[in-house]
């Protein structure tokens, strides 16, 4: 580990998931760059390895803002230094030529901060940020980081991504992106996935964002072998918003209970494995977790039931972020995996994807894998990243305009997806 981070333990807490907690803090120490703050897309597994890799994700940027707090609080970061890096990556965010209207590129040189890749201007790349900086500004309660936090979504121009500009003034849903190139991206936030992080952000930021775009996307519900959920698919468009913010005991205007949904979909998710239709190696009750990640064939979004994409490829980190809905599972995930294939497991904790009908398995981590297991875990220890984002009084204007109250429905396991108001 780098100076600035130690390796004692935080409180009795299940050594697995503490290590793998440690373990991502120090990649988004030793992977963001120490003078812009910007955050490598990816990383060599490996330990001691030249860095190759110069792409920046503005979404793991965002997850490394969350990491800072976590370290500082946990004892694995020097707080004087966490706070240091978390200001030099926001005086990055609000001086460098990366934003567009206000909303970020999705992939940056990390110390130039020039565009790579053609990169779109990435609109829930950009809320991936802003939420993991909002994270860092309530713990760390900085006058520098509060000042450059305001004036970065006081500056977002919402409703050019809400109306592509104006071409679309009766508009609900959020354009993906936009290209300089090419303009505004077909693709729309409108369908269930992990949208819900973006319109509470926008809900919360923005007074003149519509409250009806709340209601207006689609909630496609499947079930599989008695459990019913949104979509199906990957794992992480059931966790992205909830690592963040707090869903459990909840109810939005149209009935919905959302953490309801993506522990049904984790359990779905396993579910699907135990049976493993496709007869892959490996499958079963303790090794499970289809989602994005590296395949043998390149990057996937795999995932079941519903929305199915199955190769034999498992994404590990994704089954340990479900601890917050599953704990029992995916703690039991955890140690398996580490013990029955102990290739997966290097410096920055799991390969971002391994295959064993194939023997093979990713050299890399993938940083947003990494942050939303953090977070994941950080809130099953104690609940850190939700207390901090929900204090926010964006989450909560977010979270009252989409019609969300609480519910004392009896054990959060048992309640129904959708129930009247």
């Amino acid at each position: 580990m780098c100076a600035a981070v130690s390796v004692a333990p935080f409180a009795a807490f299940d050594p697995v998931l503490d290590d793998l907690s440690q373990r991502a803090v120090k990649y988004f120490w030793e992977q963001s760059h120490p003078k812009t703050g910007l955050t490598l897309d990816r990383a060599n597994n490996k330990e001691d390895l030249p860095r190759t890799e110069h792409v920046a994700s503005i979404a793991a940027t965002g997850f490394a803002l969350s990491a800072l707090a976590i370290g500082a609080e946990r004892g694995w970061i020097e707080r004087d230094r966490a706070l240091q890096r978390a200001r030099a990556t926001m005086r990055t965010l609000v001086d460098f030529p990366i934003r567009s209207r206000g909303w970020y590129l999705h992939w940056v040189d990390w110390e130039s901060g020039n565009r790579l890749w053609k990169s779109e201007v990435s609109t829930i790349d950009s809320g991936i940020l802003w939420a993991g900086m909002l994270v860092a500004e309530r713990y760390f309660k900085d006058p520098e980081i509060t000042r450059a936090s305001d004036r970065i979504l006081r500056e977002v121009d919402w409703e050019w991504m809400l109306t592509d500009g104006g071409a679309k003034p009766d508009s609900l849903s959020l354009t993906m992106g936009w290209h300089p190139e090419t303009g505004f991206i077909k693709a729309r936030w409108d369908s269930y996935n992990e949208l819900m992080l973006l319109y509470i952000l926008a809900l919360g930021a923005n007074e003149r964002f519509p409250e009806k775009s709340w209601a207006d996307w689609k909630r496609p519900e499947v079930e599989y072998k008695g459990h019913k959920l949104f979509v199906g698919g990957p794992l992480f468009l059931h966790q992205m918003s909830h690592v963040f913010y707090d869903f459990s005991s909840r109810r939005d205007a149209l009935g919905y209970d959302y953490w309801v949904g993506a522990r049904n979909a984790t359990l779905a998710n396993r579910q699907y494995c135990v049976d493993n239709p496709k007869g892959f190696a490996a499958y079963g009750p303790d090794v499970w977790g289809l989602s994005a990640c590296d395949g043998p064939d390149g990057y996937n979004a795999f995932g079941a039931p519903g929305w199915i994409s199955d190769d034999g490829t498992l994404a590990p980190a994704a089954a340990v972020a479900s601890v917050i809905f599953t704990p029992v599972e995916s703690l039991a995930a955890a140690k398996a995996i580490k013990a029955k294939h102990p290739e997966t497991y290097g410096r920055y904790g799991y390969t971002t994807g391994f295959n064993p009908t194939r023997k093979w398995q990713s050299p890399d981590v993938i940083g947003i894998d990494v942050g939303q297991m953090l977070l994941a875990i950080e809130n099953h220890r104690d609940g850190l990243p939700h207390r901090l984002s929900m204090s926010h009084p964006v989450a909560q204007r977010g979270m009252a305009r989409a019609g969300f109250r609480k519910t004392e429905e009896g054990p959060l396991e048992t309640r129904p997806l959708r129930s009247a108001r």
